[in-house]
């Protein structure tokens, strides 16, 4: 028997068992390799193989898709642990840029825009967000 299957098998298998190990989804690509070096090894000729490891990675990612569709929560989305909206919160310029400001806003630094002209110092509140740049006007003192 050839190197080339052999080397391949075995580097599908351990794909497959690395993918136990990690969090990732590379199964598909380890039963490709699997599949493709178990053809190979059988005599098929190459272009045929290779379409079938394609049919069985396809099917791998099919399976193992509705697998960890099915048993993962989404812990944060459920409690809303990592949703936070900053609109009408109130924070502090601490630098001026030439066409933003620097605002400390519960302890983290943002990016941010505003109409109004603002200094170091000035109180702003958050008014909307565009993207990762926070929108603020002066704040009412």
């Amino acid at each position: 028997m050839e190197a080339l299957p052999i080397f391949l098998l075995i580097l599908g298998l351990l794909i497959i068992i690395l993918d136990m190990m990690v969090t990732a989804f590379i199964t598909p690509i380890g039963v490709a390799f699997a599949t493709l070096g178990l053809f190979l090894g059988f005599g098929m000729n190459f272009m045929e193989s290779f379409v079938l490891a394609l049919i069985a990675a396809v099917m791998a990612y099919i399976a193992v898709g509705r697998y960890i569709r099915r048993d993962v929560e989404d812990i944060g989305e459920r409690e809303r642990k990592y949703t936070f909206d900053p609109v009408g919160k109130v924070g502090k310029v601490v630098k001026v840029g030439e066409d933003h400001y620097l605002v400390e806003l519960e302890g983290d630094r943002w990016i941010a825009i505003s109409e109004d002209d603002l200094k170091p110092g000035d109180k702003v509140e958050v008014t909307g967000v565009d993207g990762v740049k926070l929108i603020v006007r002066k704040a009412k003192q």
